[in-house]
């Protein structure tokens, strides 16, 4: 379904997915490390631990070794990366896949006044749906990208 109204909120998530660099892209990015440096740590510890117990034990050999090290670096791997999923208007309402890494981003993320006026003062939307959508920004003082949407569903 491509109305006007998706085609006009998906530009302003367009403009929302470039200022914040959302561009379903992995990224390296090290936060983990600064956010839970004691869980890293004790990661790393556990690491050496095991290491030294498979070196110990004469039951284990460097296959078992070499199996550890493939672990520890494909978990470090994904702690490492970062992907920043874009938002769409097909997403709104939907089962994605980015829906379950993001959240419901269409209930949480907020829709700038001046985007909110740009519709009321436009000729999008009709005056019943102006009506509502005005109704809405009074009564929370703010509007989702899902409120906006669902005015047509």
């Amino acid at each position: 379904m491509n109305t006007e109204l998706n085609v006009v909120l998906q530009e302003e998530l367009n403009k929302i997915n470039q200022e914040e660099q959302r561009d379903d892209r992995p990224y390296f990015d090290v936060s983990f490390i600064k956010q839970y440096p004691g869980l890293y740590g004790l990661m790393c510890f556990l690491f050496v631990l095991t290491m030294g117990l498979l070196m110990y034990s004469d039951s284990f050999g460097g296959i078992e070794y070499t199996v550890c090290c493939v672990i520890f670096a494909v978990c470090n791997f994904f702690f490492f990366f970062h992907i920043n999923p874009s938002y769409r208007v097909k997403d709104i309402d939907k089962g994605a896949w980015k829906n379950c890494y993001t959240g419901d981003w269409y209930m949480e993320v907020h829709v700038k006044e001046a985007f909110i006026e740009k519709l009321i003062n436009g000729n999008v939307l009709s005056e019943t749906e102006k009506n509502t959508l005005n109704a809405q920004y009074k009564k929370k003082g703010h509007l989702y990208f899902a409120d906006i949407y669902r005015l047509r569903s």
